[in-house]
């Protein structure tokens, strides 16, 4: 299976799979039990362990129409209605880790290892990469180096994080202060700059000896407009990538 990773590819996907908070508070994903809960990321493939029975398989705010992977390895069923596929190793599989690709009703195309495991069943949730905190009243606004219609402040973060992501801004020299957050340890790695706002990227390392879920909440800092964590879930000593919207 061949992995789409040409930039082109990769913008048109981001448009479809930004996600836009509506309250004041920086929402979390509900957590499920025995669940997984990752963020997309289509340049690179996901891993999530599995149980040995039906294990459920969604994508928020979006539908799974297709996947792809090696039939002996596998059983699913589909629920057309809800978007949902269930899914399970089959006995000649055993435990050997299976790899798959999905693709949804929204255009998102994601790879995926699954980890069988001797768990029950559980749940794996694709959530999309972006999650932006709003002002209470978001206001029309030009920046430069943009279209010239008027574009609301959430269109325009949400471009902006867009373009850092893909490493499309200019970079800039700052040394913002330090971020700390318990469990991980948080270094700064750059920052670029559009107009008025500059995204600040940080490598986040689990320092503890224990699987953790990342939210978003646990990095926001006064001031920040909008964050996006590459990687939900961590491993002990795995990395990840945290990208900060702010002002300058």
């Amino acid at each position: 299976m061949k992995k789409k990773c040409l930039k082109l590819i990769i913008i048109l996907k981001l448009l479809m799979i930004i996600n836009i908070a509506v309250s004041e508070e920086l929402p979390t994903v509900p957590k499920h039990h025995g669940g997984n809960v990752l963020t997309i990321a289509e340049d690179q493939r996901l891993e999530a362990q599995i149980g040995n029975a039906m294990n459920r398989l969604a994508v928020i705010n979006d539908r799974i129409i297709n996947i792809f992977g090696e039939e002996e390895a596998f059983t699913f069923q589909s629920d057309e209605h809800t978007g949902q596929v269930f899914i399970k190793p089959t006995i000649e599989n055993g435990n050997k880790p299976i790899a798959i690709t999905l693709v949804t009703e929204n255009g998102v195309t994601q790879d995926l290892t699954l980890i069988p495991s001797r768990t029950k069943a559980t749940t794996v949730i694709l959530k999309p990469a972006f999650t932006v905190k709003p002002h209470t009243a978001a206001t029309e606004v030009l920046l430069p180096g943009f279209n010239s219609h008027q574009q609301t402040l959430q269109q325009k973060w949400i471009e902006v994080m867009k373009l850092a992501v893909l490493g499309e801004l200019p970079l800039v020299k700052t040394k913002p202060a330090i971020r700390k957050v318990a469990n991980f340890q948080i270094n700064f790695k750059k920052c670029y700059q559009e107009g008025q706002l500059l995204v600040t990227v940080w490598q986040v390392k689990n320092v503890s000896r224990e699987l953790k879920e990342l939210q978003e909440k646990q990095f926001f800092k006064t001031g920040d407009l909008a964050l996006s964590l590459q990687h939900r879930i961590l491993s002990p000593n795995k990395i990840t990538l945290l990208y900060v919207l702010g002002a300058v």
